[in-house]
């Protein structure tokens, strides 16, 4: 099986706004569903996990849905360094 690990934890603090960078929308949508998209479309993968922080968990799953991000499997809670969330992912 092919997992795609998507490591999307991070508070975007750089850009100056009140949400994640990762919901932060292009052409209507959320940059973490134009990720997930392209994985949904891939005919080698199988399955999508995502790492996100806690308090972003039902709106990124509120998004699959709406999105129909079907190959959403996993809904990993992030940690407090990009590294710890990786392992939270891989666990």
């Amino acid at each position: 099986m092919v997992v795609a690990l998507l490591t999307a934890a991070g508070v975007g603090t750089r850009m100056g706004q009140d949400i994640p960078k990762q919901f932060m929308h292009v052409e209507n949508k959320p940059i973490i569903i134009h990720t997930m998209e392209a994985f949904q479309r891939h005919p080698n993968v199988d399955a999508i996990m995502v790492v996100i922080l806690p308090a972003w968990i039902e709106v990124l799953k509120a998004y699959a849905n709406q999105f129909n991000i079907t190959k959403l499997k996993w809904v990993v809670s992030g940690g407090k360094t990009g590294q710890e969330s990786i392992y939270n992912g891989i666990l």
